[in-house]
């Protein structure tokens, strides 16, 4: 009994990682256009984002080292400690992404098109958090991302734009770190290996 209220206290906290990640991934474009509101929620975001995946990580390990947990247990925790990091990552990600300046229309659109598709991307792994979801749906959405890159970059290589270059690596680096928490729900979920690319 008190191993299942830590383990539902460490979904807890990587759900509401989960959301805060969300959160900065649907405001950032406002730091794009240099909205410094919108930069100092993505700071706030970043911080609390921090503080909990230090505790999913402090009870992940308690866990492990109280209770010993095997078979499904034991991949609920080694999962979970995975996704908690790429979450606190994604919110490094758009914290410096919020913080650069794009005054290219075209850009932000391409921007614009790729965060749409990470943001199918937190629905669809959002949802896999209490029901069944098709979470190889993620290599459509990444791909989408991927494409973006591209254009991207293409667009960029008239010009040293290092910022925009940077947006759109980034950009790209959270759809790919979306798929490993995919992966990684999939592998707690039923023990299978899978690699969404």
């Amino acid at each position: 009994m008190l191993m299942e209220r830590r383990l539902e206290k460490i979904k807890e906290g990587v759900i509401e990682l989960h959301e805060i990640a969300e959160e900065c991934m649907k405001i950032v474009v406002g730091g794009l256009k240099g909205d410094n509101e919108v930069r100092k929620r993505l700071e706030d975001l970043e911080e609390r984002a921090d503080l909990i995946h230090a505790d999913v990580d402090y009870d992940c390990v308690t866990v492990l080292a109280l209770f010993q947990p095997v078979a499904s247990d034991l991949r609920f925790v080694v999962g979970m400690m995975k996704i908690s990091s790429g979450y606190e990552r994604i919110t490094d990600l758009a914290l410096e992404i919020g913080y650069y300046y794009c005054d290219d229309e075209k850009l932000l659109e391409i921007y614009e098109e790729a965060i749409d598709s990470i943001l199918k991307m937190f629905e669809l792994i959002g949802k896999a958090y209490n029901e069944n979801a098709d979470l190889m749906k993620l290599k459509a959405l990444d791909n989408v991302v991927d494409d973006c890159y591209v254009k991207a970059i293409d667009r960029l290589k008239e010009k040293c734009d290092v910022e925009n270059v940077l947006i759109a690596r980034h950009l790209e680096r959270i759809g790919d770190i979306l798929g490993k928490i995919g992966s990684a729900l999939i592998f707690v979920n039923t023990g299978r290996r899978i690699r969404i690319k």
